[in-house]
């Protein structure tokens, strides 16, 4: 039986970024035509523990006016960690919460190094950059455990997480929906590396895997800036299958 989708924005994102997963786009039809009632959480621009708990609220209101529970909640890049975040900071309510998905979510954060005074300098209001960081407060708090930095067999840098994270309520129906593209290594979307989705793969994973699958395409969202500074070219042809990964996990988990 289709259910409420409460859509929960990235990182200084509107919630009209999920209209393409929402609505569809070239013919192909989006989640309300597959009779999903599709909710956006509000944008605003505070911190990850304010907007967890501004989340919480909204949960709250959605009840008061007639939801029926429980919801699907989606959270795209940043938005995922405020639905997690939720099952972390009230694990009492998870019951309100079937189903979550996290599609290209940094579950155990980004090296975000110059890049809080500089979204500061070009007057980017979204507050929540710094929690994002590998290191920060915030991750150390969402994950129960911090990290350090360490070499693979090969050489390579890499962050490894001091102790077992706590995931969610043992419970909780938790996805990573998560792009691989081959020529970046196989191993992340060109923002988000799939070792942070997953958290080390505990959590589980569906991998939407080729050479347009980036951090964009995967909700069919064009952002120029980001298009053109990674280098990333547009194709409708990888957020159906995001979709159909989303109506698969509800309708059979």
């Amino acid at each position: 039986m289709p259910q409420t989708l409460l859509m929960v924005p990235g990182y200084n994102e509107p919630p009209i970024h999920f209209d393409v997963l929402a609505n569809g786009r070239g013919g192909i039809p989006g989640l309300r035509a597959r009779g999903y009632t599709c909710s956006m959480f509000p944008q605003e621009d505070d911190d990850l523990r304010d907007r967890i708990d501004r989340f919480a609220e909204h949960l709250a209101q959605m009840r008061r006016t007639g939801t029926t529970f429980p919801i699907v909640a989606i959270g795209y890049s940043l938005g995922g960690l405020v639905v997690r975040g939720f099952l972390r900071a009230f694990p009492e309510r998870a019951h309100e919460i079937s189903h979550t998905i996290l599609i290209a979510t940094p579950n155990w954060g980004v090296t975000v190094l110059a890049m809080p005074p500089i979204t500061r300098m070009l007057r980017i209001p979204d507050q929540a950059m710094g929690d994002m960081d590998l290191d920060s407060d915030f991750m150390r708090w969402m994950n129960g455990t911090g990290g350090h930095w360490t070499r693979d067999d090969k050489g390579a840098r890499v962050w490894q997480l001091n102790g077992e994270p706590i995931v969610g309520p043992a419970d909780a129906k938790i996805l990573v929906i998560q792009g691989l593209i081959p020529a970046r290594g196989d191993d992340n979307d060109g923002l988000v590396w799939a070792d942070s989705a997953t958290l080390g793969n505990r959590i589980n994973a569906h991998y939407i895997v080729g050479p347009h699958c980036n951090h964009m395409n995967i909700i069919g969202h064009f952002d120029f800036f980001i298009m053109v500074g990674k280098g990333f070219l547009s194709n409708d042809k990888v957020w159906p299958l995001t979709l159909a990964a989303i109506v698969k996990f509800v309708e059979s988990a």
